[in-house]
Order: structure tokens, then sequence, then C-alpha cells
């Protein structure tokens, strides 16, 4: 395998389509609530109806650019990694000089890529509060402030994302 050149791990179709249908349902909801609201009802399903339907209409474009264009969860560099796995992942560049070990982490019934950093009070001081109050939890739960989520993951497991990231590290330690 490559590394000279990024990796990326997008997000399954199949999650986003079910998000995308959600998002439909909640739209037909609002519309019908507004739809009251126009013919009789009290005023509040007026202003519910419109109000969510401009929300998740919204929303389900966002999600349909989604599905058309693939949400990165992952992406590998020969600099680092940028993590966009979750909402509380902080999506700047870790590098890989900071990556002190690599592991597959259990969490419940969920399988976790675990990364720990030589310096994480560095990297949780960095990030906005509610992250650190999320990286600090983590940093209690399974000793790592960092952990990508790879369960909607597309054609990829967290064992062979710790395989290529550890590809990546050992690369990026023969350049320095």
């Amino acid at each position: 395998m490559k590394t000279d050149k990024p990796y990326v791990v997008y997000q399954s179709k199949g999650k986003q389509t079910q998000l995308l249908f959600m998002d439909l349902l909640l739209v037909v909801f609002s519309l019908s609530l507004w739809y009251l609201g126009q013919y009789g009802a009290n005023i509040s399903y007026l202003a519910a109806g419109v109000s969510g339907t401009l929300l998740f209409g919204w929303w389900g474009l966002f999600l349909l650019h989604r599905l058309f264009k693939g949400k990165v969860l992952l992406q590998l560099t020969p600099e680092g990694f940028y993590d966009h796995s979750t909402w509380a992942a902080s999506g700047q560049l870790i590098r890989w000089t900071d990556v002190e070990a690599l592991h597959e982490v259990l969490i419940g019934n969920q399988m976790f890529v675990g990364v720990e950093l030589t310096n994480e009070t560095e990297y949780l001081a960095s990030l906005p509060a509610y992250k650190r109050l999320l990286g600090q939890a983590n940093g209690k739960i399974v000793h790592s402030p960092l952990n990508i989520n790879l369960k909607t993951a597309r054609f990829v497991t967290s064992h062979e994302v710790v395989a290529v990231m550890e590809k990546y590290r050992q690369n990026s330690r023969k350049l320095v």
C-alpha cells in the first residue's frame, strides 16, 4: 500500500439513506402540521409546521448532498490524519509524530480505533469546550481522549484501519 497519497474512509450509503428517509418522514409530518394550521387548528400548528418544514427540508437537502458526495469519516495523509467520524471529533490534523500508539477499543458492542497521543493535554486544550469535555470522558473510560468511531464506515473495519494507520505512521518515521 502506498502511503504517499491520502487514504479516505467514507460513511456507508445505507446509513445516509436511512437518515434521509427519516428526514422525509419529518418533512411530511411538518407539512401536515402546516396544513392543519392553515385550516382552523391552533396557530401554533402553523408555526411548528412552517419551521419544521424549513428546518427538515434544509437538513434533507444537506443529507442528499452528502449521499451523492459522500461523508468523509477519516482521512490519512503522510503528515497525519483528520478525524471527522462524529460531531465531537476535532477535524484537525493529528500528526503521526504526536501518535504514541494505535489500538482497537471495545466500548459496549462497538469497536473504535483508540489513538494514544504523546501530549494529550495539549490536544485537549486545542479543542472547543464541549469537545474537550467529551475527550476527557473518553480518557477516563478507555485511557485515550481520541477514539475514532467507524461503525458507519463503508467497506472497512476498525482492524483494517488500525493496520493502515500503522503503515502511515511507520512510513512517517522513516521520513524524519
